[in-house]
């Protein structure tokens, strides 16, 4: 080969033309198997999401097939990869480990992060996104964001409930809890809780698909529905209906025209399509997690959200669709009735009915072709359960910037427990004390240093309102700085408390026995405490060793953002 000490200025411009012509991406997708009439046609990645454990994920390689088939059909080119969906139900066992659940929030960060690096990779044209459950599908909204490509997702969908003792089960504790309890009480043997316990392990679902009652998972789904990200209907179509296959390959079929069209990621999440999700989460009492979702993505879009906006939506946006934990049904039911435009249907004057959605329709459009078919899964927005919506931002001398009551869950609108605080910096020890009998009706437990940096991670509480429901201590209330798990139910609980303690919010000061107040009615969480008190105590406070030195979970500690600021790892410079 000749050796050249300097180019000509001839060269040189043969040099720029022919670098300039060059496709060595050609060369690697050409021995990956792909021919030059493939290479001509758009390119699409599939972001999907298959695990061999997980019923939210089990059925996304077939849909992940039928996508593909929908895009050859369209004239695009398919290239799947699989991002992780871990669920934490699937820890074997847990126990009281407080230790699993902080790696939960951070899945939907690592998705995200996955999702921009290999499609920076790709360079491709298009985005189909394949989820069901909690951290997934946001993960896989904010890693679309980053890209603004044409978008459109596809739920994997509920399962379908099983049944006990002649009523639908949607969630572990729907089994657990009775016969827990049912054998504290002795109304039942050890060997008869075991043995029922048991047989219902493999009948509490019967197919694949999210827990069907509104977990996070159902809760996102639906959301992505109502800000035009996915095709109508298909967020509450179960997971094995074939016409979740009919889907797949419409969804796959669909991204090629978005693509020759042009309609981006940020042409349908916008500020009005957010605000629409969350009248959908207030109708329905919905995941608390999805006003986090939502309120992170908005902060990495930089839309025109903040917590201030799902207060006055909860304001102004009736209960009206009684669905478990809140209600008797189950997230199939609102499938059979009508779907999550159905329940828009009911308050469409207050929905934004010009904006676009990957259908091709506007919403306006779409919710005019939704008919509701079940009128007690639907009730009409004039005759709501609450005037409100089902999930409350309640502020207070505990919470200067907020936090979140989904009082639905624990009775009604007007709530108010006052009682003496105790105290713990983790669940394992939270739920030593309860077993113990050092917690009491009229009691507050207390549960901090669980937040996005405290925890760090951002943990989920779902064991300690367990525990307290399987022992009957419904009088018994929850105030923490960590989230709430979409299936949490019982008691009456106060999460996402921000500022966090670690950073010292005003949780971190409070001492044993100090009198904590939840009013519902006037949305606020306070300490019976002199201003001048709090200001002294946080002056002696000084911030607990962190509980993590190595792994990921040290970027949560050292950069997470505050709740109110989408409880996300920094990812812009400015």
């Amino acid at each position: 080969m000749k050796k050249f000490e300097k180019l000509s200025q001839e060269q040189i411009a043969k040099s720029v033309e022919v670098l300039a012509e060059l496709r060595a991406d050609r060369f690697f997708w050409k021995a990956s198997g792909y021919t030059d009439v493939e290479l001509e046609r758009p390119a699409i990645a599939v972001a999907n999401s298959p695990q061999d454990v997980g019923l939210g994920h089990m059925h996304l390689r077939q849909l992940g097939d039928a996508v593909k088939e929908g895009i050859l059909l369209a004239g695009g080119v398919p290239i799947e990869f699989s991002t992780i969906a871990p669920c934490a139900g699937h820890c074997r066992d847990m126990g009281m480990d407080d230790e699993v659940m902080l790696y939960d929030l951070p899945q939907r960060d690592n998705i995200a992060d996955s999702v921009e690096i290999q499609m920076r990779n790709y360079n491709a044209s298009g985005l189909v996104c394949i989820g069901t459950c909690d951290k997934i599908v946001p993960g896989h909204w904010l890693g679309a964001a980053r890209l603004d490509l044409p978008t459109i997702l596809l739920p994997g969908g509920p399962a379908r409930p099983g049944v006990f003792r002649g009523e639908p089960t949607a969630f572990p504790t729907d089994v657990a809890l009775t016969l827990i309890n049912e054998y504290l009480s002795d109304k039942i043997s050890a060997e008869e809780m075991r043995a029922q316990m048991h047989d219902m392990e493999g009948k509490w679902v019967t197919g694949c698909g999210a827990c069907p009652e509104l977990t996070t998972a159902n809760t996102v789904q639906m959301a992505s529905e109502v800000m035009g990200l996915c095709l109508p209907g298909s967020a509450t179509t179960p997971g094995n209906d074939m016409e979740k296959l009919r889907q797949a390959k419409e969804t796959g079929y669909r991204i090629v025209q978005l693509v020759r069209d042009g309609l981006r990621f940020s042409d349908l999440v916008t500020t009005e399509s957010i605000q629409d999700a969350a009248r959908l989460i207030m109708a329905l009492a919905a995941g608390t997690n999805g006003i986090l979702h939502l309120l992170t993505l908005a902060k990495a879009m930089r839309l025109d959200i903040d917590i201030d906006t799902f207060d006055r939506i909860s304001e102004e946006t009736p209960y009206y669709c009684p669905v478990r934990p809140s209600g008797p049904f189950t997230v199939v039911d609102i499938h059979e009735a009508g779907g999550a435009l159905a329940i828009l249907k009911r308050i469409r004057d207050r929905i934004h009915l010009d904006r676009p959605t990957v259908s091709g329709r506007s919403m306006g459009e779409l919710i005019e072709a939704t008919r509701i078919a079940r009128e007690e899964v639907i009730l009409p927005a004039e005759k709501p359960i609450y005037p409100t919506g089902g999930i409350k931002v309640l502020r207070g001398n505990l919470a200067p910037d907020g936090s979140l009551c989904r009082y639905t869950i624990s009775g009604g609108q007007d709530q108010r427990f006052s009682g003496p605080a105790r105290i713990f910096s983790n669940q394992q020890d939270a739920m030593l004390a309860i077993l113990g009998g050092a917690v009491h009706a009229g009691d507050v437990v207390l549960l901090r240093y669980q937040g996005p940096r405290g925890g760090p991670g951002f943990s989920e509480n779902f064991r300690v309102p367990l525990l307290l429901g399987t022992l009957g201590l419904s009088d018994v209330a929850v105030v923490t700085d960590s989230r709430f798990s979409g299936a949490t139910e019982g008691a009456l609980c106060v999460g996402y408390v921000s500022p966090e303690a670690q950073v010292g919010g005003p949780l971190a000061i409070v001492e044993e026995g100090d009198t904590i107040t939840i009013d519902c009615a006037g949305k606020r969480l306070d300490v019976e405490l002199r201003e001048e008190e709090i200001s002294a105590r946080l002056e002696r406070w000084t911030p607990p060793r962190p509980k993590i030195t190595e792994g990921v979970l040290v970027d949560w500690h050292l950069t997470a953002t505050q709740f109110p600021d989408g409880a996300m790892l920094q990812r812009r410079l400015a």
